[in-house]
């Protein structure tokens, strides 16, 4: 009996083993996967012949999506527009090859599998065309936190999911009309249905114009996650997507926010340089931010640029209830060449693009003041009087702007007209305060290091959180 009793334990205690050992580790055919993104595993048989592509970085595990393709093209080719928008959403992703429904429920099977892809357990679902009604399918039988049908052509019987769905369709598509499917996601338990106008059947071939979309699909699957949200297509002047950063905090909102241009002399500069340094202080304190590329000279000329900040403005404010931000409580902050930037802007009412708060480090107020900087470029050529002094914050300073706040070091060139710039303010009456370091240098980057200077990080985040109350 004894004996017997101690053989029972050892299978079990195998038994047991053998279901805690992780899943042999992934074998792809081309490790450098489709070159379409860095860190793809490419073609990893799971069943048969049949491969799978995936993209499972090491770090943190990620929450994973499963894509599958439509009739058209396999899992490389008809929804590649997909892949960096996951992975800048922060998942892991795997684009699927199959023949049918049970090969698709293999592929999950093989994914899950423990110890196999740094994933956790929430996996969405995504399908394509016909791959649609598939994907819709899987999350109708369990397993699944939400799923996204993309130019769905449905059939019966109708799927019939629990979890959250997002429905993207194109409002032209002859193929498989909007309505219906609108109908039936108005069926659905939690289900959102975004129209693309004008939109045929094809993903892939859906216009910069139409790129809603994508904003749609990146915020339903980062759902209410915070944090850092990268490369967000604010506006599309002449069809090239300008971006954005974002960092969203923790907690209900919503949050007062900072909109930042960079500096860079009109030139030079995107979205992660220069300003970085002041980046956690706002995070910390409880801002969210936007950090905005804008077009750069000798390509557009300093009236595009303004446009360019506005339409952030706009942006934000339109998507207030996305990012869980205040629209009544923005402040636009610039340095150096968007000190400027962010100072017209405020002198200047526009609809949609006006802000409560405005906070500018070093910048340029009166280029009358500086013969030869840059106007050629910034104006055209050969600028007049009237066009210099047209974008010189200085001569549109009123009451009606909102509250500023400058910042400048006595240690170099541009410390005059910020001086000059501030009795201007306090001559029409605009509110506002002035912070002096003593012979700090240009650019707060180089103010780094320097623990005398340090501390206008401290009265920048006093300063908006007492005018953005």
């Amino acid at each position: 009996m004894a004996v017997r009793f101690r053989f029972c334990i050892f299978v079990i205690l195998m038994a047991a083993s053998l279901a805690a050992a992780p899943c042999p580790a992934p074998a792809p055919r081309n490790p450098e996967g489709n070159l379409l993104l860095p860190g793809v595993l490419g073609d990893i048989p799971y069943k048969g012949d049949l491969t799978l592509d995936a993209y499972a970085p090491k770090g943190d595990p990620r929450p994973a999506a499963i894509i599958i393709h439509g009739t058209r093209g396999d899992k490389a080719t008809h929804i590649v527009r997909l892949f960096e928008p996951l992975a800048n959403a922060g998942y892991a992703w795997f684009s699927v090859d199959y023949k049918n429904q049970d090969d698709l429920k293999q592929a999950v099977s093989y994914i899950r599998c423990p110890g196999r892809f740094n994933i956790t357990k929430d996996v969405m679902v995504i399908g394509e065309e016909t791959g649609a009604q598939a994907a819709l399918e899987l999350a109708a039988g369990g397993g699944f936190t939400s799923a996204v049908a993309i130019a769905t052509t449905l059939g019966a019987p109708e799927p019939k999911p629990a979890v959250p769905v997002l429905m993207i369709h194109g409002g032209a598509d002859r193929q498989t009309p909007p309505d219906p499917l609108q109908a039936y996601c108005g069926r659905l338990k939690n289900c959102k249905f975004h129209l693309v106008p004008n939109g045929n059947h094809n993903l892939e071939n859906w216009h910069v114009d139409q790129r809603e979309w994508k904003e749609e699909f990146t915020s339903f699957v980062r759902r209410d996650r915070r944090g850092l949200w990268r490369d967000i297509a604010f506006a599309h002047p002449g069809g090239f997507d300008l971006l954005m950063d974002g960092y969203i905090p923790e907690g209900g909102g919503p949050f007062p926010t900072v909109i930042i241009a960079h500096g860079g002399g009109w030139e030079g500069g995107d979205k992660v340089t220069y300003i970085s340094p002041i980046l956690p202080p706002l995070a910390k304190a409880g801002f969210a931010w936007f950090s905005i590329d804008y077009r750069l000279t000798p390509y557009v000329k300093n009236a595009e640029q303004l446009e360019d900040l506005r339409d952030a403005i706009r942006y934000v404010r339109k998507n207030a209830a996305r990012y869980h931000v205040d629209p009544q409580r923005i402040a636009i902050m610039g340095e150096s060449a968007s000190g400027q930037m962010v100072a017209q802007v405020a002198s200047e009412p526009c609809e949609g693009c006006d802000v409560q708060a405005v906070v500018s480090f070093y910048g340029v107020y009166d280029f009358t003041a500086r013969a030869g900087l840059q106007q050629e470029k910034l104006f055209g050529p050969s600028p007049t009087a009237e066009t210099v002094r047209r974008y010189s914050p200085i001569f549109f300073a009123s009451p009606k702007m909102p509250p500023v706040l400058l910042l400048q070091g006595t240690g170099e060139g541009l410390y005059p007209g910020t001086l000059s710039y501030e009795k201007k303010l306090t001559e029409v009456g605009v509110r506002h305060d002035m912070l002096l370091l003593k012979d700090a240098p240009h650019g707060m980057e180089n103010w780094e290091g320097h623990p005398e200077w340090a501390h206008y990080k401290a009265k920048v985040v006093d300063w908006l959180k007492a005018t953005l109350h």
